[in-house]
């Protein structure tokens, strides 16, 4: 779409005629040219809830934590992006965010990933060490002092 449209642009060509010869709809060429829809815009539907900036947020805190050793799964990520929305006040209590929120937040941030929490296996036990101990306790004081 974003190859017609800078094709009329430049060679001033009809919208019908091009529209025709590309295979795209006239209408939503139409409405590219003349504004009503973002030339730039690629995808269609709603759009997403928070804000870049407000999703980075959440995304940076998520990191954050598993940073400190405490991975979110699926339910506690929608759980405290509902929380945030109302902190925002983007929903109420009474309609939190579903499955499909989170699946399109994922496919928004492809760098996150969600794991099944388990349990301490033997090999992790004995990879710990007193220096990954104090960095993990320093580093929860840092937030706990923030």
């Amino acid at each position: 779409m974003n190859a017609v449209y800078v094709h009329i642009r430049q060679t001033g060509s009809k919208i019908r005629t091009t529209a025709r010869e590309f295979g795209v709809p006239e209408a939503s060429l139409r409405h590219r040219l003349c504004g009503r829809v973002n030339p730039e815009s690629v995808h269609s539907g709603p759009q997403p809830m928070f804000s870049n900036e407000e999703e980075a947020h959440l995304v940076e805190h998520i990191k954050t934590m598993a940073e400190c050793g405490y991975g979110y799964g699926r339910a506690e990520v929608v759980t405290m992006a509902s929380e945030y929305a109302v902190y925002l006040k983007k929903r109420d209590q009474a309609h939190p965010l579903s499955m499909k929120w989170f699946r399109g937040f994922m496919s928004r941030w492809t760098e996150l990933k969600v794991l099944k929490p388990r349990g301490l296996e033997l090999q992790r036990a004995k990879a710990i060490n007193m220096a990954l101990v104090t960095r993990y306790y320093t580093e929860l004081g840092s937030i706990l002092d923030k």
